[in-house]
């Protein structure tokens, strides 16, 4: 039985949208980004503490997805969450989704998107973590389902995920 839907991408791929969608589907669906910036104020703040932080979120993670309930979906670019990850996975009952999105679709979405929901608005460093997950997590994450974000709406992502889940169980 699947007990959590990692949803693995670069910034921009729609791991947040997807992830709400979800929600409506039925699964448990938390954006935690929200979380970070209300602990820790800032991104700088975070990342200068993130051997205190990372640790405690992925805390906080692990008691919401073992307080039960429905599937749960958390999202990740894979890269300094990589052991927690790894972790999920020989726990077993992980389900990874990795979400594609292509250079200017993600360039269109990063320049578009409501500022102050995620860790970082600044494009540069956007661009710079998708750099880093095309070539740390993107060749070496095993997946079990890709979705292509430029080529399906969110619903029709969600629906399919949510059948592949199901499927599994």
């Amino acid at each position: 039985m699947t007990r959590v839907v990692v949803l693995l991408g670069p910034p921009a791929a729609g791991k947040s949208t997807i992830g709400t969608e979800l929600g409506r589907l039925g699964f448990r669906w938390r954006e935690w980004e929200m979380d970070i910036l209300e602990s820790w104020g800032t991104r700088d703040a975070f990342v200068a503490n993130k051997a205190v932080a990372l640790p405690r979120l992925q805390a906080d993670i692990t008691a919401w997805l073992d307080a039960g309930g429905p599937t749960a979906a958390i999202e990740s670019t894979g890269l300094s969450d990589a052991a927690f990850l790894d972790e999920l996975e020989r726990a077993g009952g992980c389900y990874v989704v990795r979400i594609d999105v292509g250079d200017d679709e993600a360039a269109r979405r990063l320049a578009t998107r409501a500022r102050g929901r995620h860790l970082t608005d600044d494009l540069a460093g956007n661009e710079r973590v998708r750099r880093e997950y095309r070539t740390a997590v993107l060749p070496y994450r095993r997946v079990d389902l890709v979705i292509d974000s430029d080529s399906i709406s969110v619903t029709d992502a969600a629906v399919r995920i949510a059948e592949a889940v199901r499927a599994q169980s």
